[in-house]
């Protein structure tokens, strides 16, 4: 693998949208303030506790014949997930947290937590941000819901902790999502050799 300086990256700054599920990947962003339509931000999220991406599930076991101890070894069943904190009270936090969707709003703005949440399923899309550099990490369809007690903090933001699952979706062959790489520079064209 080449060494590619520009692809150690930072994620010195950030924006996460929502769309509707199945939404298709930005082909290409030139601004992370508008990754193109349908998409909607969640506002701002905790700069403390940035977006964490998790793998849960099994890990893969060895498993040997009588000729040869560590033949194979299995496929594990793994889930991943991103869990965000948002730092916004508004309806859309809300929606996501407590898994209820635009109807929870009422006609005086306040929004009605129900009784029985229900996870929130959107496709989702998070750009990483260093510099003058984009980093867009696409999801098409994940099940969105709070995942932790509501942060309250005498001296810092009040902070909803929202979970998402990602589901696989028939968009991309059942597959998850899609994360850009930073691709190495191509390199400079060979110039022809020959003597006059």
């Amino acid at each position: 693998m080449a060494l590619i300086d520009d692809a150690a990256f930072v994620a010195a700054g950030g924006y996460i949208y929502i769309a509707d599920p199945d939404t298709a990947k930005p082909t290409d962003i030139k601004d992370p303030l508008a990754p193109g339509n349908g998409w909607e931000s969640i506002g701002h999220t905790s700069l403390d506790d940035l977006p964490e991406f998790g793998r849960d599930g099994d890990d893969p076991e060895v498993k040997g014949s009588w000729q040869n101890v560590k033949l194979r070894a299995t496929t594990p069943d793994v889930t991943y997930s991103v869990t965000i904190k948002s730092i916004q009270a508004t309806a859309l936090t809300y929606q996501l947290y407590f898994g209820a969707g635009p109807a929870a709003v009422q006609a005086d703005k306040s929004f009605r937590i129900p009784a029985q949440p229900r996870p929130q399923t959107k496709a989702l899309l998070v750009v990483l941000v260093d510099g003058a550099n984009y980093l867009p990490l696409w999801h098409p369809r994940v099940s969105l819901l709070g995942s932790d007690a509501v942060g309250l903090a005498a001296d810092d933001f009040v902070s909803f902790p929202i979970k998402g699952t990602f589901l696989g979706s028939s968009l991309i062959g059942n597959a998850i999502g899609e994360w850009a790489q930073i691709a190495a520079p191509e390199a400079p064209p060979v110039q022809g050799g020959g003597g006059e």
